[in-house]
This record gives structure tokens, sequence and C-alpha cells, in this order.
């Protein structure tokens, strides 16, 4: 900080103090434009927190959680106060045990009150939510975000109708099966996959895709064939790779049985046009989930 926003800054610290939250905000959001600074973030969240400004205090700490690392139980509250309990759950589950023991009663607390003062509320957005299907891919995507203010029991219902739903774009059944392991759902959920069946899933007992044993082999494969002669295919394939197994998810290993020989009719795609190669289900399978990607565009 110059000279001029030190004095912003402890200006604002100052209105703090005398618990002018709003006033103090203002000037503290004035200076988040300006400095990239941790602890600024928390003092800009604090008192829009303070203002009860729920929904921008959100906003404005969930660019910077590892700001919150030291207080994390004052990150869940802003989180639970703007309604994100899905995506609050997702975090404490991330950290150690001890953690998560004492800080998801707040998220269940607080699921249980919203359940209580706001049902039409949580009706409309479950209905929002259950009809996403009848959409563009965007709009479905940004049904999917306004999900997560959903309590859980009301995400799963609307999550396990659209995972069967036909008319569910293939990569949000990917988002709400990846949210789904995130949150460590030991349900048994059933999706309807990319070859039109059926299949039956714990959600907390798949690795999440970037974990998964097959995509790290693809991804070295990748990195040792590409990275010393050509760094600029090799990003735009290791994204390539990275939507293709998100769509396989969670049967990556029944489709993908030859990493090698699925890099090489990669490479060999990009480098000719072509789909050239031994395995005849592995050209089906890219030719099938380059449509998806391509579609995309």
């Amino acid at each position: 900080m110059n000279s001029e926003q030190k004095d912003q800054f402890e200006k604002a610290k100052r209105l703090t103090k005398e618990n002018k939250w709003r006033d103090a905000a203002a000037i503290f959001l004035d200076l988040r434009d300006q400095v990239n600074d941790s602890e600024l973030v928390v003092w800009t969240t604090r008192a829009l927190y303070n203002s009860k400004q729920y929904k921008l205090a959100y906003q404005v700490a969930i660019q910077e959680p590892q700001a919150f690392t030291s207080d994390l139980e004052f990150l869940v509250q802003v989180s639970l106060k703007a309604q994100h309990f899905i995506s609050t759950r997702a975090m404490l589950l991330r950290q150690n045990e001890k953690v998560t023991s004492a800080l998801l009663p707040l998220v269940q607390q607080a699921e249980e009150n919203y359940n209580h003062e706001f049902k039409e509320t949580i009706q409309n957005r479950l209905r929002n939510f259950y009809h996403l299907g009848d959409y563009s891919l965007v709009e479905q995507r940004q049904r999917l975000l306004a999900a997560d203010q959903l309590p859980l029991t009301d995400f799963m219902i609307g999550a396990k109708f659209l995972l069967r739903d036909p008319f569910t774009q293939q990569f949000v059944k990917a988002d709400i099966l990846n949210i789904l392991q995130q949150i460590h759902c030991r349900e048994e959920v059933t999706m309807l996959w990319i070859d039109k069946k059926e299949y039956s899933v714990i959600p907390a007992e798949l690795p999440m895709v970037y974990q998964n044993p097959v995509v790290i082999h693809c991804q070295q494969i990748l990195s040792n064939k590409l990275g010393q002669t050509n760094p600029q295919l090799l990003r735009s394939l290791q994204m390539q790779l990275d939507l293709q197994t998100i769509l396989l998810n969670p049967l990556i290993s029944k489709v993908i049985t030859d990493a090698e020989e699925w890099i090489d009719l990669m490479i060999k795609r990009a480098t000719t046009g072509e789909y050239s190669g031994k395995n005849e289900n592995i050209i089906h399978w890219q030719k099938r989930l380059n449509q998806f990607i391509d579609n995309l565009q």
C-alpha cells in the first residue's frame, strides 16, 4: 500500500472500533479493488459480515479462502449466512477429522434453521434445480451453482433425479457427481452415462478424477512424449484429457484400458486430424468424447 492507502486502511479500522461497520466496509472494498492483500481480505469480509452484507462478504472471502486458515470457523459462518450449504460441507470435508467434527454441526444446524424459516424459498430453489434439464448448458450450470444454496436433503433429491434425466447435459452430470464426491456422499446413486446405460455408484467410494491412477498415468505419458518437444500441444492435450476423463467418470478405467494407446491416438488426431490406431474401442470412445467436447465450442 502507498501512504494514502495506508491512511485509508487505518481510518477504516478505526471505524470498526466505533462499530461503524458499513462505513468501514465501503473503504475496505475500495482498497480491495486497489491492493492484493490477504489481511485486507479478512478486514473487508468482517466489515461486510458485521454490517449484514452477507452475500458480498461471501463473494470477497471465497476469492481467497486461504486468508482464513487461522479462523476457518469465521469463514464457515460467512458461508452459511450467505446460505452456501453444499460448498461449505465440501470445504469442511477437505479438512482434518478434528476440524470437520467441530465445524460440520454448524452446517447441520444452519440447514435445520433454514428449513424451518424458508420453506417456500427452498421449494422454489429445488424446483429450479429439478427442471434444470429444460435449458441450455450455460443455464444448466447456472442452476447447478444456485443449488449450492439448498440444504443437503433437498440437494440430494434434485441431484439423484438429474443424474438419471436424459435431458441433463453430460458435463453437468459430471459436475453433479463431482460435488457428490466432494461431500462424501455414501448413498448409492444411479447415473445415466454417455453410453445411454444406467450405472449405480457410491460417490464417496470413487477417487476424484484428478486422483484416478489411470488419469495420472495418462498425464505422465503426455508429459513424457511432448514436454520437451511441443509444450504448446502438451497444454492443449492436457486440457482435452481433463475434459475426456471428466466425461468418463465414474467408468474411466473401463474405457481407458491402454493409456499408451489412448495418448498416442490423441496425439495422432491432433497432428494429422485422423483417428488411427490398433484399438477400435479406443477409437470409438475418442470420437464419441470429442463430439461432446467439440459441441462446447
